[in-house]
């Protein structure tokens, strides 16, 4: 957590506190015009659309009732101007003219005609580019009008015609057809004008003429006689209602008041109406019937009685604005005339204006942040690049100079004071990776005296770091003055004094300079030496005024640890009559002490490393030499591996060519090697010795052969004993009793050096020598004593599971008893938990002391029991060294020290490894033990080899595929085993040695190209 920042708050660059405070206040005032603006914009655009639906209900209001004012106005007229009786059929064609005006200025028209009290008939209508009816042919050409007459003569007898008439209502033919027996005066609309006096119009039905759907507006003649009318058909309707939309997606529809259907501006939505049985009434659809889910929606509302001028529905997630009105078109009911809208079509040119206008606010508002950020940024550039600066001092980036200028004095001036700290800072950390990194003592101390000379600009200078015991100040490094402007004439000055006391009875005020330092831990400063009386300077002088050189000014400065302690002094001079020999500058005295005390740091922790290390050096070499105490066989031998591990490392590390020419050890790695080397037989600490020096078959704590050879020794007094009580009782061949005796001795004797033979191990036992072994324990002996006398609680432990026996008793002479197997528990098992991925196969009993399983032993001294103990050591090494905190670059020697039996054809201990996955130190280790061993003079269990012989059987070692063959090569050629056996083996080892001989391969994966 940043201290600073949260004891101060948060804080934050001047350009962005610039930026974000006239941003701030651009977008608090942009927002709320936006937001003003866009409120004020949708209630225009609310109220215009109210306003809109109002208009458009009375424009539609006034369109739908111009489709029934223009036929009701001309029924009207008509009504006045057509004449009713006495007229010819021609002559009723002469007021055709009126009658076609008035169809060709009103198009909603479908027909006008007359229906006349004595049954004739006039009709006159558009061409519809059909035929007339089914009864009449095709049309002429240029066919505008058609009319339709009927004449009733008095008998009753009607003739129809009908006549086709042209734009100028020209007659382009005539044809009488076959009355219909059409009766006008039988028609709903004919009654129902002849009863009232005003105009009336009828309910839906089917135009006799052309079969449409429609009403009949009709009136009764001024002077009587008969009735005009006009069709409106309900197509007609549907097309004005359509040519009414407001918006694309805009409906219209002319509903009577319970919902049935006049007429739709998509009159393919409506349904076909239902014809009334016996007459042409027909029963149009009702708006429920129709599967669309607005009409559905309107039709609901309708019957729920929730009808209001305007209102809003919601169907399919879209809103419609209904607006609902009344229009008069029969003189009982009114029609309902419903007009419904989408609300985004209605108000798409509102919304574009309102979002057009949005959009161009937060644009201005956009560019007028874009200039306040580059106007802000334009003005605190030089401060953001003085805290890029800083963030990099603080993040110890410092290897980019400081560049900033800015012509603001203030800014100016802040960067000038912050390059001179960021170089001062940058020199500081140099200064101080080098001294962490520096692991030469000598050098490290070189390195603090130069850099401290450079900074405070001073002549000459030295380091003195206090004794061990504290009793006085050595000088670990000096710089003479006098070296840099020595004459030529000078003679060489002695040597300046290497230590100064620091007796506990001078007083600090009375001391010296260099023992004013050390005992009080404080920087004295001098500026002028030669007026100074406040110190005694006598060691100075004699350190520093040499080969005629003076001392101007001086500053000590202590050096101090972490802990505080003062381990030594530095010390810097500057001579008078130099260029820059005044004082030393008040600034550098701060730098000089911050170094000083990261040098006492460095020098601490260096003197603490070399502490470390030489007390891990000796205690590995106290171990070493407890393990080679413990067993005299072994005497030496964690001594003298590490030299021949060495000898062998620096070889294949000098090589230029061949398999080590990329093998180099660094120093770390050196150290490594050596501390492994010293360790690799560490484990041999919890090996017991009467293992480990186990120099016969029978040897545990001591040598049992004495306990064998009483047996023999009674079978020896038994033969005499009974050739005794033989003679005794008188027997008749005494000769033959001393033979017989004779031979019993000669063979105990023979036996008895067989078995003693066998005890030493120099020699295979082979399968007739065992088999012999076995016969020769077969013998009894008679045991007359308590053989668990004088035991103790552990061996008589080991008998409890065989019962007592009743005395006298024959034993076998040589005999494996249950008391001689020691049971392997689970925590002796060293594989149990093993996480090193060892692979050894464990022997089931931890030891079988057993008389003849050890006298059996194919080879060698030890059983597989023991065998496995002592190989069981390696396995020790490594989790002992495996627990050991070893630092990063120490980290293998657990397996360099643990791996040097492992064999590189994979047949080695404890892990089986291959030589690919054996590093060069692992396998110098093995070599370097396995001559060690073969050449060692200390151990009495066998007599010294000399080195060819050793040399020897390391070669079928290496042909057998247990060592490396380079490495063997690399041994033999660079001569090592010489060099060794020069400082180590008896001069009675030495022999001649074969190389040529010995680097010859036996196997042809053995074979190495010889230059």
């Amino acid at each position: 957590m940043d201290t600073h920042t949260t004891a101060k708050g948060k804080r934050y660059p001047l350009h962005i506190t610039i930026s974000i405070t006239f941003a701030a206040l651009l977008l608090a005032f942009g927002c709320v015009l936006i937001v003003f603006n866009y409120i004020e914009n949708r209630r225009i655009a609310l109220l215009g659309a109210e306003d809109q639906l109002r208009r458009i209900g009375t424009h539609m209001r006034t369109s739908v009732g111009e489709l029934y004012g223009p036929v009701q106005n001309l029924v009207d007229i008509s009504s006045t101007v057509l004449s009713d009786t006495g007229l010819s059929v021609d002559d009723r064609l002469e007021a055709v003219g009126f009658l076609a005006e008035a169809l060709r200025l009103k198009g909603q028209i479908s027909s006008v005609f007359v229906g006349y009290d004595d049954g004739d008939f006039l009709l006159v209508r558009r061409s519809n580019g059909l035929g007339s009816t089914h009864r009449v042919a095709d049309e002429p050409p240029g066919t505008r009008f058609v009319v339709q007459t009927i004449d009733v003569a008095p008998d009753g007898v009607a003739v129809e015609e009908v006549v086709y008439l042209d734009d100028g209502l020209g007659q382009l033919g005539r044809q009488v057809v076959e009355w219909t027996e059409f009766d006008p005066r039988e028609r709903e609309w004919y009654v129902s004008a002849k009863a009232s006096d005003r105009q009336i119009v009828s309910g839906f039905y089917v135009f006799f003429t052309l079969r449409e759907v429609g009403v009949t507006v009709a009136r009764r003649l001024i002077g009587g006689g008969g009735v005009v009318g006009a069709d409106l058909a309900v197509s007609d309707l549907s097309a004005g209602l359509a040519e009414q939309q407001v918006t694309p997606s805009s409906r219209l529809a002319m509903l009577e008041p319970d919902g049935g259907i006049i007429a739709l501006s998509d009159p393919w939505r409506q349904p076909s109406p239902v014809a009334q049985a016996g007459s042409d009434r027909i029963e149009m659809p009702n708006l429920s019937d129709l599967e669309d889910p607005l009409y559905a929606a309107l039709a609901a509302r309708i019957a729920g009685g929730q009808l209001t001028p305007r209102f809003d529905l919601a169907v399919d997630g879209r809103t419609w604005l209904v607006s609902l009105s009344t229009l008069p078109v029969r003189d009982s009911e009114s029609a309902l005339l419903v007009n419904l809208v989408p609300r985004d079509e209605l108000l798409a040119d509102v919304n574009r204006v309102r979002d057009q206008s949005v959009v161009m606010s937060v644009i201005l508002l956009a560019i007028a942040l874009i200039i306040v950020v580059a106007v802000s940024r334009h003005l605190s550039r030089s401060l953001r690049k003085l805290a890029s600066a800083a963030e990099d001092i603080r993040a110890l980036r410092l290897d980019t100079p400081l560049t900033v200028r800015s012509r603001i004095r203030e800014v100016d001036d802040l960067a000038e004071t912050m390059g001179v700290m960021k170089s001062s800072i940058q020199q500081f950390l140099v200064i101080s990776q080098a001294l962490s990194a520096e692991k030469d003592f000598e050098r490290l101390l070189d390195m603090i005296l130069d850099e401290a000379r450079r900074v405070s600009g001073a002549d000459g200078g030295a380091i003195l770091l206090q004794s061990e015991d504290g009793s006085r100040l050595d000088l670990a490094t000096h710089h003479d003055p006098s070296s840099q402007s020595t004459s030529s004439g000078a003679a060489a000055a002695p040597d300046p004094p290497r230590s100064v006391a620091l007796e506990a009875t001078h007083e600090p005020s009375d001391s010296s300079v260099d023992r004013r330092t050390a005992l009080t831990g404080e920087t004295v400063r001098i500026d002028d030496a030669s007026s100074d009386h406040g110190y005694d300077l006598q060691d100075l002088r004699a350190r520093f005024e040499r080969n005629g050189t003076k001392i101007r000014s001086l500053l000590s400065v202590p050096l101090r640890t972490q802990q505080g302690d003062v381990i030594g002094v530095l010390q810097l001079v500057k001579s008078a009559g130099r260029a820059g020999g005044g004082p030393f500058a008040e600034e550098t005295v701060p730098y000089t002490e911050a170094l000083s005390s990261n040098a006492a740091v460095a020098l601490d922790n260096r003197r603490l490393l070399k502490a470390q290390r030489d007390l891990l050096e000796s205690f590995i070499q106290v171990l070493a030499g407890a393990i080679d105490a413990k067993s005299p066989y072994t005497h030496g031998h964690c001594q003298r591996v590490p030299v021949l591990a060495r000898m062998l490392a620096e070889a294949a590390h000098d090589i230029e060519e061949g398999p080590f020419s990329d093998f180099r050890l660094s120093d770390d790695e050196w150290y490594e090697l050596h501390l492994a080397s010293w360790l690799h037989d560490c484990g041999k600490v919890t090996t017991p010795e009467y293992v480990v020096d186990k120099a016969t078959r029978l040897e545990t704590l001591y040598n049992r052969i004495h306990e064998i050879r009483t047996r023999f020794e009674v079978l020896w007094r038994d033969a005499q004993i009974e050739h005794l009580e033989a003679l005794r009782e008188g027997a008749d061949d005494a000769g033959a009793h001393e033979q017989r005796l004779a031979r019993r001795l000669a063979q105990i004797r023979e036996d008895f050096e067989f078995v003693a033979r066998c005890n030493l191990g120099e020699q295979p036992m082979a399968a007739e020598e065992i088999e012999r072994v076995r016969r020769i324990a077969g013998q009894t002996w008679m045991r007359n004593l308590d053989d668990r006398a004088g035991l103790s609680h552990g061996e008589l432990s080991a008998k409890e599971d065989a019962p007592a026996e009743d005395l006298p008793v024959a034993e076998p002479l040589l005999a494996d008893r249950p008391e001689h197997v020691v049971q392997r528990r689970h925590a002796d098992n060293p594989l149990a938990d093993d996480a090193h991925g060892f692979r050894l196969d464990v022997p089931e009993h931890l030891y079988n002391h057993g008389e003849l399983h050890n006298l059996c032993v194919a080879r060698g001294t030890l059983t597989a029991e023991e065998r496995f103990k002592i190989n069981e050591h390696i396995i020790q090494t490594i989790r002992m060294l495996g627990r050991l905190p070893f630092p990063r670059e120490l980290r293998r020697v657990p397996d360099w020290a643990g791996n040097h039996h492992e064999k590189v054809n994979g047949t080695g201990y404890p892990r089986r490894l291959t030589g690919d996955q054996l590093s060069i130190p692992s396998r110098i280790m093995a070599i370097a033990d396995i001559f060690e061993a073969l050449t060692a003079v200390d151990r009495p269990y066998m007599p010294p080899k000399t080195l060819s012989r050793s040399i020897a059987i390391m070669k079928g070692m290496r042909d057998d595929g247990h060592i490396c063959p380079d490495l063997f090569a690399l041994f033999l050629e660079s001569e090592v085993h010489l060099n060794y056996a020069s400082e180590h083996l008896r001069p009675e080892q030495i022999d001649g040695v074969d190389v040529d001989a010995m680097l010859e391969a036996t196997k042809p994966e053995n074979k190495r190209a010889r230059a």
